[in-house]
C-alpha cells in the first residue's frame, strides 16, 4: 500500500499543502486524517494566569499515543504539563544559569517537584518555592553535595583521563551523574584487560574521587549509538528515515532550526555522511553545515519544517506541529520518533546527565527507559530523530525535548525489536540516550528552534 502511486500522489499533494504553514499542517492533519491528539481539557489541567497551557491531549490520536495516555492517565499528563511550564519559568529567571540548581525530580501523581540544589538557600530558591506554591505545586528541596558545574567538570576530567590512558583496562561506555538519589558519579563500562592487576587502581577498587566528586565504577555495561519515515521531501519533517547510498548508513532527521535566515533540518553529529536521502526515494537531505558545540547535533543544508512525524514507522501521512521546547525533570514522560522504528511513548526520564561519547567526543545526554512491557525505546537507525513531550500542548502539537543519540547495554536484534523498517542486525533497546534539544540549538551560534 505504501508504494501505490495514487495513494502516494494524494499524500504528497496533501503534504505539500500542509507544509505551506505549520498551522495549516496541524489543521489539515486533524481535519483530514483525524489521528491527532484531541484538545479535551480536564479539571486537572487548569494552570494559572497567562501561563495557562492550551489544552490536554485527549482520547483521539494515533494508536501509540492513545495507548500511552490510557496507560499513565490524564492526571499524569496534566501534572507533567504544569511542572514543565513551571520549570520553563525557572529557567527564564535572572541568575538561574549560575545558581545552585542541579536538576529537578517530578512527582507526577502529586503534582510535586523536588529541586536538587547545591549551596545556600538564596533569594532565587525562595522565589522558586513561592512561585510553585502560587501555582498549586508542592515544592521541596533536596540538598546536593556538588554543583552542576562541579559535576560537569569532573565528568569531563574523567574523559580526559581516559584519553590519556589513566583508566587502563577499562573502556568507558557512559558516565551517569544526575539521577534521583545519587550524589556522586557512576562510570560505566567494560573490562579490557585481565588479570585485574593490569587495570588502573580506580578500576580495581571500583571507587575513586575526581576533582572532589566521589566516583563509583560499574563494569559489564556497554553502550552504542542509535545509528541506522522513508519518502519525505523538503522541507523535511523531524523523524524522517535517512539512508546514505555510498555507505549504507541510516539515521533520522531531527527538529528544524532557523540559521542565517534559512530553515535547516538536523540530525545527530555521528550521522556524518553528506549524501543522505530518504530511505524509499531519492530526496536529498543535503550536506553538513554546522555541528553544535554541545549536545551532539548536526545541521544539514536541506530545509526543515516545524513538523514532526507521528505514529508507526510506516505512517508517513501524519505529523504534528512543533510549538517550542520541553524542559524535563526526572520521572517525566517522553515519546521517541526515530525513522526506523517510529513512535514509542511511555518512556520515563531516569537521569538528567549521562555523559556519552559518540566517537567524536563526549557530551551530556538524558536517559529514558521504556515502561511498557514488550515495547522498545529506539533502534539503530533512529539516531538524530526527535524526542517529544505532550506536556503543554493541544491537538496536533508537540514540544521538542531532545535528539536521539544512543542506548545503554548490548541491545536486542531481530524479532525482539518488534515492527520496524529495517531489523536485521540493528540493535534495539528499552532505554534511550538523547540530548536536550534546547542544548543543541543554544550551542549553535545564531540558531533558533523552528516552531509553527
Amino acid at each position: 500500500m505504501r508504494n501505490d502511486p495514487v495513494r502516494k500522489s494524494v499524500r504528497r499533494a496533501g503534504a505539500r499543502r500542509g507544509k505551506l504553514t505549520a498551522a495549516l499542517a496541524a489543521l489539515l492533519a486533524l481535519a483530514t486524517f483525524t489521528v491527532q491528539l484531541g484538545a479535551t481539557a480536564t479539571a486537572g489541567a487548569v494552570a494559572t494566569g497567562a501561563e495557562t497551557a492550551s489544552g490536554l491531549p485527549g482520547a483521539r490520536g494515533d494508536a501509540v499515543t492513545r495507548a500511552f495516555i490510557q496507560t499513565v492517565g490524564a492526571t499524569t499528563i496534566s501534572n507533567q504539563e504544569a511542572l514543565s511550564v513551571f520549570r520553563s519559568w525557572m529557567i527564564d529567571q535572572a541568575g538561574f544559569a549560575d545558581s545552585g540548581y542541579v536538576g529537578s525530580i517530578d512527582d507526577l501523581a502529586r503534582k510535586a517537584i523536588t529541586i536538587m540544589w547545591y549551596g545556600p538557600h538564596t533569594s532565587l530558591l525562595s522565589a522558586i518555592v513561592k512561585e510553585g506554591e502560587r501555582r498549586g505545586i508542592a515544592v521541596s528541596v533536596q540538598r546536593r553535595a556538588h554543583s552542576l558545574r562541579q559535576i560537569r567538570a569532573a565528568t569531563n576530567e574523567i574523559w580526559q583521563q581516559a584519553a590519556a590512558g589513566e583508566w587502563a583496562g577499562f573502556k568507558i561506555s557512559f558516565i551517569a551523574a544526575v539521577g534521583a538519589t545519587d550524589d556522586d558519579i557512576t562510570v560505566n563500562g567494560t573490562y579490557t584487560a585481565d588479570p585485574a592487576e593490569r587495570r588502573a587502581p580506580q578500576v580495581r577498587s571500583r571507587a575513586t574521587a575526581v576533582m572532589g566528586v566521589p566516583v563509583h565504577v560499574t563494569p559489564g555495561v556497554s553502550a552504542d549509538t542509535s545509528t541506522g519515515r522513508d519518502d519525505d521531501f523538503a522541507p523535511f519533517n523531524a523523524g524522517g528515515y535517512m539512508l546514505s547510498p555510498s555507505t549504507g548508513h541510516t539515521c533520522s532527521s531531527g527538529f528544524a532550526v532557523n540559521l542565517g535566515g534559512t530553515s535547516n533540518t538536523t540530525t545527530a553529529r555521528h550521522c556524518s555522511a553528506d549524501d543522505y536521502q530518504d530511505r524509499a526515494a531519492s530526496n536529498r537531505y543535503g550536506t553538513g553545515v554546522r555541528t553544535s558545540t554541545d549536545g551532539g547535533g548536526r545541521v544539514l543544508s536541506a530545509t526543515g519544517a516545524a513538523l514532526a512525524f507521528d505514529g508507526a514507522y510506516n505512517s508517513n501521512n501524519f505529523w504534528k506541529t512543533v510549538i517550542g521546547y520541553a524542559d524535563l525533570g526526572v520521572n517525566d514522560f517522553v515519546c521517541t520518533g526515530g525513522g526506523n522504528s517510529g513512535e514509542h511513548c511511555n518512556i520515563k526520564v531516569t537521569n538528567l546527565l549521562v555523559s556519552f561519547n559518540d566517537g567524536s567526543g563526549s557530551f551530556s545526554t538524558i536517559e529514558g527507559v521504556q515502561q511498557s512491557s514488550g515495547a522498545i525505546a529506539q533502534i539503530q537507525g533512529d539516531s538524530g530523530g526527535p524526542v517529544i513531550s505532550l506536556a503543554s500542548t493541544s491537538s496536533g502539537q508537540v514540544r521538542a525535548a531532545g535528539m536521539i543519540q544512543g542506548f545503554l547495554g548490548s541491545g536486542m536484534t531481530g524479532s525482539a525489536c518488534g515492527a520496524v523498517y529495517d531489523a536485521g542486525g540493528n540493535k534495539c533497546s528499552t532505554n534511550v540516550l538523547f540530548s536536550s534539544m534546547r542544548t543543541v540549538v543554544n550551542s549553535i551560534p545564531g540558531a533558533s528552534l523552528r516552531t509553527g
